[in-house]
């Protein structure tokens, strides 16, 4: 589509659109899905624009009058104390729970501290975090969103603790939300009555709306009502969009909404994942809209290997930046060069806007004309913010070689002393230097503000060294394979094993996560990349997700010792076998008589074989995968009849055998030798075993395709662990696109892997949370002329093909 186009008619409805309606959303149009980016987000510099510099002040002044009048915006929550503490929040990440850094799976604790020291060393801490449980696990089983923030270890009362250690650090504790979440198991509620009484129960401070463009009216009432104002962070921003629901329309809810995230890119370079902005910075919308300012935007660019154009694009509008790294266990690190950056940035940014000159100010002239010069010849951009005698600039330089430029402060009304701020120094305003790609700020007055002198000395610590000698060098987070253990050999085949010969088998498997990046040059057949773009719900590839197209170099799935980095798809010839697996699943009934003679306890017994009654399984469930154990509960399960957990090619091979077919019958699927789909999350049942025997391998191994998942190998890097999983559960459920959720990109729930050709992985936790309805396990066991662990496979490997 044309986006300039766009942009320029979605700007034409904004103006026809009235305040937004609250309540009964049942007769509203259905919205439209929509990308939220720098179209939406920003106001158009005069360069990009293409207008002369005096009358793009004139249009956006002209916008912002009309818009004041046709959201009805008054900006009375920025007065709230209750809320209004967002004005200077300015760094925040968005941290999934299972980060190793913020919780120890060995040693079973929330470390808070050590989490907020690692990112004070890296990058000069957070103000705020925003939590996050439940994407890319979540849809697994039909746990709602709620069940999953109830099962992390220690449950609502440990978050409770981990938010009030947040809150005695200075940080400021948000909830992920999801609004399409809506057909797992029913809550029996409105989702803002549960979030509202959530929040407060454990004392935090929000949410952040994922997908959602504006705050409705329903959540900040919510959190009226139970006594506990919670303040709601839009990753869309609050920005309106002309086809999303009314609430959506216009800019009213920020009303009651101070804060939001922002995608300050305009779209996707070559490789389709890393985010493309404009050269010239354009302006906050919200931010634009609040005659003083007062609107907080985190700028987000997930999958940036290189930050500085959203922090200078942060910098440039006076806002701040989500550091965000763990993305979806992807470690999304911060490069020497961008940590030292935010790590400068941060001082500058909170002084400003604590004396109210980047928030509250009384003037913001971006585009100063007095910064000269400056332009897209040069790369140098100013923002002058004012504040009654009080001055203050914030420069970028765009360009990649260091430039000369001057502030002419007698074409201003801004009089007395002129520090630069990075430096800490005082300096001429008429003689400025900045570095390639470089941030600057600084600060003018007869009488300086509170705090000057420590900000100085501050800074003057911090910047002894130059910016541009840190490293930009940036690459992927390696992995470690575990070592499942090697038990001692059996001489036959134990009862209810199968043999599977020693092979040189081609091992070719991909990942079904739905982000991170999906090459389809390295593809061989499994079909994991989206073949194009879709809407969801409606779209036929909803009901068997796919992998946005994109680079594959971020470090999504797992690393295989053969891998050069995590990848999604890996490809080996490998010599494996003999070994023996079980034919089927392991059996509730297997599971009962295994605690009868093992008098095996879990250390964490929270939500452990949860579908059992009495202790036992319920009557006739005998037959049916054993579910809601954890890794620990299946690997000493496997144990004590000296037996392990199956790699991921070893399981493949049981189940596939030696032509590479995608499923145990052939290359087509046939949808009567598997058990039913289900998609309604209300109550999930699982098939009984070996009732589908059409489905079973060559080598006369039964349910492995959707039956249940099943456990295989478990890699691990310094903050994210996760398990492999093969075969796929009958559980996928499809998301909501009902208020509030907007129609999707994606069908966000866990997707299936029902070809052998395929895998998925379980981000773990602890035991409370990463037990699951729908995950079972089989075991393995040595064959004694098997290959040795910890890989168990011999060292005549063939080859090792991408």
């Amino acid at each position: 589509h044309n986006k300039l186009a766009q942009v320029f008619f979605v700007m034409r409805l904004l103006l026809l659109a009235g305040a937004c309606a609250v309540g009964d959303h049942s007769g509203d149009t259905d919205p439209v899905c929509c990308d939220t980016n720098g179209f939406i987000t920003l106001l158009k510099g005069p360069e990009e624009r293409g207008v002369p510099l005096k009358q793009w002040r004139q249009l956006v002044d002209q916008w912002r009058t009309e818009q004041r009048s046709v959201s009805n915006y008054s900006g009375e929550a920025y007065e709230d104390p209750a809320v209004n503490w967002t004005r200077t929040t300015y760094v925040q990440p968005q941290v999934l729970l299972w980060d190793r850094f913020l919780y120890d799976q060995e040693r079973h604790q929330w470390t808070v501290h050590k989490f907020l020291d690692d990112l004070q060393r890296r990058y000069g801490g957070v103000d705020s975090v925003m939590l996050w449980p439940s994407y890319p696990n979540m849809g697994i089983d039909n746990r709602n969103q709620w069940d999953l923030w109830r099962a992390v270890p220690g449950g609502l009362g440990a978050l409770a603790r981990v938010t009030r250690e947040f809150q005695a650090a200075g940080v400021r504790v948000l909830w992920g939300y999801q609004p399409w979440e809506q057909h797992l198991r029913p809550e029996g509620e409105p989702a803002w009555t549960t979030l509202a009484k959530l929040l407060n129960q454990t004392g935090a401070d929000g949410f952040n709306g994922d997908t959602m463009d504006t705050m409705p009216y329903e959540f900040w009432q919510a959190g009226i009502q139970s006594g506990h104002k919670i303040v709601g962070e839009m990753e869309g921003g609050g920005y309106p969009h002309a086809k999303g629901w009314p609430t959506d329309r216009t800019f009213h809810s920020l009303n009651w909404d101070t804060i939001g995230w922002g995608y300050y890119h305009y779209g996707s370079g070559a490789d389709n994942i890393t985010d493309v902005f404009w050269n010239e910075p354009g302006i906050d919308r919200a931010k634009w809209l609040d005659p003083r300012g007062r609107r907080q935007t985190h700028v987000c660019d997930r999958w940036a290997e290189d930050r500085h154009d959203a922090m200078q694009f942060a910098h440039f509008n006076g806002v701040g930046y989500e550091s965000w790294e763990d993305v979806w266990g992807i470690w999304m690190h911060f490069s020497a060069r961008d940590g030292e950056a935010l790590r400068r940035l941060q001082p500058v940014w909170k002084w400003l806007g604590g004396i109210e000159l980047t928030q509250g100010y009384d003037d913001w002239r971006p585009y100063a004309e007095e910064v000269s010069p400056a332009g897209k010849v040069t790369g140098i951009y100013a923002s002058r913010w004012v504040h009654g005698r009080h001055c203050a600039w914030t420069v970028v330089n765009r360009g990649k070689v260091p430039q000369s430029f001057s502030i002419r402060t007698s074409n201003t009304n801004c009089s007395g002393r002129f520090w630069d701020l990075f430096s800490g120094s005082e300096v001429s305003p008429a003689s400025l230097t900045l570095g390639a790609e470089g941030y600057a700020a600084y600060y003018m007055a007869s009488e300086a503000a509170p705090g000057l002198e420590q900000l100085l000395a501050t800074m003057r610590q911090l910047t002894e060294r130059p910016l541009e000698t840190y490293s930009k060098q940036w690459s992927p987070q390696p992995q470690e394979m575990e070592d499942p253990g090697t038990p001692p050999p059996s001489s036959t085949a134990p009862e209810g094993m199968v043999e599977i010969p020693r092979t040189k088998y081609l091992f070719q498997t991909g990942g079904r996560e739905i982000e991170g990046g999906c090459d389809v040059t390295e593809d061989f057949g499994t079909g994991n990349c989206c073949p194009g773009s879709h809407i969801c719900p409606g779209d036929p590839l909803c009901d068997d997700q796919c992998a946005f197209p994109g680079a594959d170099d971020r470090g999504i799935d797992v690393q295989y010792w053969w891998d050069s980095r995590p990848k999604r798809f890996h490809s080996a010839e490998l010599d494996v076998g003999p070994f023996f697996i079980d034919k089927t699943v392991v059996t509730k009934g297997d599971y009962a008589a295994y605690l009868s003679a093992s008098g095996y306890k879990p250390r964490d017994s929270t939500n452990f074989l949860r579908d059992w009654e009495g202790g036992r399984p319920r009557s006739g469930d005998e037959d049916r995968p054993v579910t809601w154990v954890s890794l620990r509960d299946a690997r000493e399960y496997c144990r004590y009849f000296g037996k392990r957990l199956p790699h991921a090619y070893e399981w493949q091979l049981a189940a596939q055998g030696t032509d590479g077919r995608q499923y145990p019958w052939g290359n087509d699927m046939e949808w009567d030798r598997i058990p039913p789909v289900q998609r309604n999350g209300t109550e999930v049942v699982l098939p009984k075993v070996l009732q589908h025997r059409t489905s079973d391998s060559i080598f006369n191994v039964s349910d492995t395709v959707g039956v249940v998942w099943q456990l295989t190998d478990v890699f691990h890097d310094p903050h994210t662990r996760g398990v492999v999983v093969k075969g796929s559960s009958n559980f996928n459920p499809i998301l909501s696109g009902d208020f509030p959720a907007l129609p999707q990109v994606g069908n966000w729930y866990f997707p299936p892997a029902r070809k052998l050709t395929q895998h998925n992985r379980i981000l773990l936790m602890d035991e409370s949370i990463d037990r699951a309805g729908t995950v079972g396990f089989r075991c393995v066991a040595s064959h004694p002329e098997g290959a040795p662990g910890p890989r168990h496979v011999h060292d005549a490997a063939v080859s090792y093909l991408i």
